[in-house]
């Protein structure tokens, strides 16, 4: 059985893949007025409440039987104010054959850059984006993916930051206006997972009307200390820069400081990287970091300057038990974010009383950089979706 679901898994992704390419989108340009316009009624808005929506081209999901649409919702900062967050809804069409509500799936899309343009609702996005979802359409629950704080809509992104992200993916479940009886699961790899797994810690303060049931955190980069050093120095190194600007777009208020650290190419590298999706050439370039700083040191021995260590420490997933059970999984030959990330994050949230379920897949190591990062998401869909089966099922749906 489990070889047949991962079969399905990585089948339906290139069918979709293949759906996607071939199917005519709407330009970039045609967009900007969805992500730009101003709401002037944003304040007076619940968190989670949808704003405006534009269907994706075909009503039916490019013939696969979805509905596609994009969405525009309200979330707030971390600074607790209101922020408009854009992402994408998609429903099956066939009624849900399981008893109770139609179980939602809260979807946080990995590492795609700091470009607008690289949104997972933008027209490069959904490309990049849909065919990890496909699995679960075809089990039959309803996908909504939050494309992050300021990627899409105005402003920088909030990279890997616990609140923001977090937030963004609990309120992309609420734009779903579900029953309050209906199962949520939050779900996520690598920059996806981060934000699952924040979601998750955040879930009983930020959204307890939400019915919450469980958390698939993918490889998550939960401490910022122990991925830079991986990165650095490889043709991987934007996501360095990607985090640091990340910092610098959530908190403005320390810009100047970390920017200090950086001398004038680094700060040049900082300025270009927020521009950068994965797929550029330029995001693809190796990074030195101890080339980019004022005295020469690596990024990693920089972390223990005051402008960053309070950043990092809030911005670290693993302090909070989520009060809802976890499948955590990661691959141990991973290039990308380590498995040590994960493997710290499991005992950080075992020794605060989570109930964790945690799996490592083991491959052949493959002899190109970054290559052996998506294997364990493909794998994790064998695994994931009947645990998933099990934890909306046991709820009532």
């Amino acid at each position: 059985m489990k070889k047949f679901v991962h079969a399905l898994a990585m089948a339906s992704t290139v069918m979709l893949a293949g759906a996607v390419v071939s199917t005519p989108v709407a330009s970039a340009d045609s967009l900007r007025d969805f992500y730009d316009a101003p709401v002037p009624t944003i304040a007076a808005a619940a968190p989670g409440e949808v704003v405006r929506t534009k269907p994706v081209n075909s009503p039916k999901g490019f013939g696969l039987g979805f509905d596609i649409e994009r969405i525009l919702y309200r979330s707030n900062d971390t600074r607790d104010e209101p922020v408009l967050v854009s992402g994408y809804s998609m429903t099956p069409t066939a009624p849900w054959p399981g008893p109770g509500p139609r179980p939602v799936i809260a979807y946080a899309p990995g590492t795609s850059g700091l470009a607008d343009r690289c949104a997972g609702s933008a027209v490069l996005g959904t490309v990049g984006s849909s065919p990890a979802i496909l699995p679960l359409l075809l089990a039959g629950y309803r996908v909504v993916a939050t494309d992050y704080q300021g990627l899409g809509t105005p402003g920088g992104h909030t990279y890997l930051n616990r609140l923001a992200s977090g937030r963004a993916l609990l309120d992309a479940a609420r734009a779903a206006d579900v029953d309050p009886a209906t199962p949520v699961v939050l779900f996520g790899y690598s920059e996806g997972g981060f934000a699952s797994g924040a979601a998750a810690e955040l879930a009983a303060t930020y959204a307890p009307d939400l019915d919450v049931v469980g958390a698939y955190v993918g490889a998550p980069p939960a401490d910022p200390t122990l991925n830079i050093d991986t990165l650095d120095n490889t043709t991987l190194g934007s996501a360095v820069l990607f985090a640091v600007d990340g910092m610098i777009n959530s908190y403005p208020e320390r810009a100047e400081s970390i920017r200090s650290l950086f001398d004038s190419d680094g700060n040049a590298a900082l300025d270009a990287a927020q521009n950068w999706c994965t797929t550029d050439p330029a995001g693809t370039e190796i990074v030195h970091t101890s080339e980019l700083t004022r005295d020469g040191r690596p990024l990693i021995e920089q972390l223990s300057h005051p402008a960053f260590v309070e950043v990092t420490a809030a911005n670290t997933v693993g302090r909070v038990a989520p009060a809802m059970p976890v499948y955590l999984s990661h691959a141990a030959e991973d290039d990308t974010v380590p498995v040590e990330q994960s493997r710290t994050l499991l005992g950080r949230w075992q020794d605060l009383g989570a109930q964790v379920t945690y799996r490592e897949y083991e491959f052949p190591a493959i002899p190109y950089t970054g290559a052996n990062h998506l294997p364990g998401a493909l794998a994790a869909y064998s695994d994931v979706l009947p645990w998933i089966d099990g934890l909306v099922h046991r709820n009532g749906a």
